[in-house]
């Protein structure tokens, strides 16, 4: 009988797995010695199509880094079987599949569990599919992934105001979808995203400053960044107590380099404020200490910190430190001290300004040689503010040799600008412009592929975008030899301020190739563009037979449909020689009616407009015309 149907002892027969051939009638035989019984059964097999319950096209939203949960839940006899087609065109359909993704650390994409239901992360357009033997379904869900910008919650304080060894704590909680990250920016523009020796960046952001330094007054921003942007907080750390400060120089230590003549009398001045007034003391080159005030033979301390050296020698030339100190902290400027025999002030060897003109990816070399006693000091200030001196690292684009000269390494029309050379000593400064202008060769954006092809009759409009530094001129050279230079209307031809070329009303005479230059002082840059005009004479291709035989007062209507470039105009000659042109669709007095398509419709036609009515179809490249006889009987 098969592994489906089983007969038991007691009689009972079984079918498994119920399909629709089984639907029947089924003959039950009970037979012995003494006579024999029978009993018919019918049997149906129900049969349901696939449904998925709730079809609705869904959208739905999850949060970036979340799982969303998708029902699809189907009914049918037998049992839909379900399966998914993702965003990507992958169609899942086992009992249980996950995506774990594949090596590198990929997240998983999706869950889908034997009931149906779906488990993504991902946005996009997601279809659930119900099929059985009977029929099928789908319905479509639509997700999108959600993201919010950072917002850093009110702090408690945003300044504070701590003694030097002090601790303090700036908080900085942001909330955002995904989480953000924190990070702060120290008043010395470095940023921390982990904790050091002296800063403790805590889970929620909070800040910890501890042992405070004078030279950790400032400002500190904290900044929260996530995928749907980022926001910045900023606070303030003040240091109770002025440290001291020297000669306006707001760092505990500053080096300068002084100069002055043999035998002449030298003052270094060591002017120090602070809360509380700061103690001031000078330490000589043999390492002696001179506590303010103090005077004697040849140095001389005075009260307001000033160093006063009578009768300078040669051996004078060394570092003399003025150092102030109070409760706030301590301050030392380092005086790096020259004896020079003569002193002359600065003179550059070639004292004029300057212009360069250069391409853009060349090494310029810009010259500011100068001389002086004592040596000056090189100081370059780019077109965009920054101030480059000698010895300090400038990246890789320029570089600032011994001499004074500035190099610049592939340069790009940006470097373009004024630049300053300033050289100084103690005797003077003198100062030099140079102007460099960076350009480079024009490039034509727009190239066509192949040939252009235009309509007889129709505009063309041939572009030549380009870019180039200075901008260049456009020129357009026309297939006759003719050009233009600038932007013009000119009959038929005009150019656009951006360069393209507008050709109106086109002809055959318009063909051939168009040449579009851009020049500029880099150089030039040429497109040619071969342009054909398509053109061909009328033929009509429907019309109406050649006799047409009516009763008066019945409709008549005469077709005339024709083919040609430019589109043919359609005229009709009537029997009386009037003529009516599609321009004009009818006359007032008269039951003819011409539509644009070129039908003429005689909307009650009597015996007087019996004869011959002749349709035309003309442009400039030629004429066609077909002839119908009508008799009103």
């Amino acid at each position: 009988m098969g592994s489906r149907i089983t007969v038991l002892d007691n009689g009972t027969l079984i079918v498994n797995t119920v399909i629709d051939k089984d639907a029947g009638e089924y003959l039950c035989v009970a037979q012995s010695t003494v006579g024999d019984d029978l009993q018919l059964m019918r049997v149906s097999v129900s049969m349901k199509p696939a449904k998925i319950e709730s079809k609705l096209y869904r959208k739905k939203q999850i949060h970036l880094g979340n799982d969303l949960k998708v029902d699809c839940k189907a009914t049918g006899a037998p049992k839909p079987e379900i399966s998914w087609g993702l965003p990507d065109g992958t169609v899942v359909n086992s009992a249980l599949q996950a995506d774990d993704g594949h090596g590198g650390g990929r997240v998983r994409r999706y869950t889908l569990f034997d009931n149906g239901t779906l488990f993504v992360n991902q946005e996009g357009d997601y279809t659930c599919y119900a099929e059985n033997k009977v029929g099928k379904d789908k319905m479509h869900v639509h997700i999108t992934v959600v993201t919010a910008a950072p917002k850093i919650l009110v702090p408690n304080q945003t300044y504070a105001k701590v003694k030097p060894g002090g601790n303090v704590r700036f908080d900085c909680e942001a909330l955002g979808e995904p989480k953000p990250n924190i990070l702060w920016m120290l008043p010395n523009n470095d940023e921390i995203a982990a904790s050091n020796a002296q800063h403790l960046i805590h889970v929620n952001g909070s800040l910890d400053i501890r042992n405070v330094k004078l030279t950790d007054s400032g400002e500190y921003v904290c900044v929260a960044r996530n995928s749907g942007g980022e926001e910045r907080k900023t606070y303030k750390l003040e240091i109770e107590g002025n440290p001291p400060v020297i000669n306006g120089f707001r760092q505990n230590r500053t080096v300068i380099k002084d100069v002055t003549a043999k035998h002449a009398r030298k003052l270094i001045h060591c002017k120090a404020e602070g809360d509380p007034p700061p103690t001031i003391t000078w330490i000589m080159p043999d390492n002696i200490f001179l506590a303010a005030p103090y005077f004697g033979s040849r140095i001389n301390v005075h009260h307001n910190g000033t160093l006063e050296i009578r009768n300078v020698r040669a051996t004078d030339t060394a570092e003399f430190i003025c150092m102030a100190r109070n409760s706030g902290g301590e301050t030392v400027m380092i005086v790096q001290l020259e004896v020079a025999n003569i002193l002359r002030r600065p003179i550059f060897d070639n004292p004029f300004n300057e212009r360069i003109v250069s391409r853009t990816g060349k090494t310029i070399i810009l010259n500011c040689s100068a001389h002086g006693s004592p040596k000056p000091e090189i100081v370059w200030t780019l077109p965009n503010g920054t101030r480059l001196t000698v010895g300090a690292y400038h990246g890789s684009h320029h570089h600032l040799n011994n001499d004074g000269t500035l190099v610049i390494y592939n340069s790009q029309k940006g470097d373009s600008g004024k630049y300053r050379c300033g050289a100084k000593n103690n005797l003077g400064y003198v100062e030099k412009l140079i102007i460099l202008n960076i350009g480079h060769k024009p490039y034509i954006l727009t190239r066509p592929r192949g040939i252009i092809r235009g309509m007889s009759g129709e505009p063309i409009f041939l572009h030549c975008l380009s870019d180039g530094s200075p901008s260049p001129r456009i020129f357009w050279t026309l297939p006759g030899g003719h050009t233009l230079t600038r932007p013009q209307v000119l009959g038929r031809y005009q150019l656009v301020e951006n360069g393209t070329l507008v050709v109106k009303d086109t002809t055959l005479n318009d063909r051939g190739n168009y040449v579009c230059k851009a020049h500029n002082d880099a150089g030039e840059a040429v497109l040619t563009i071969p342009v054909v005009i398509i053109a061909y004479p009328p033929r009509i291709t429907s019309g109406s037979p050649s006799t047409v035989r009516v009763v008066p007062g019945t409709p008549i209507q005469l077709n005339c449909a024709a083919t040609g470039i430019p589109k043919p105009e359609i005229t009709w000659e009537l029997p009386d020689k009037t003529i009516l042109s599609t321009a004009e669709q009818g006359r007032p007095k008269g039951s003819e009616l011409l539509h644009p398509e070129g039908t003429l419709i005689i909307q009650r036609p009597t015996s007087s407009e019996s004869g011959k009515y002749k349709c035309m179809a003309r442009n400039h490249m030629g004429t066609d015309s077909k002839i119908t006889y009508v008799l009103v009987l």
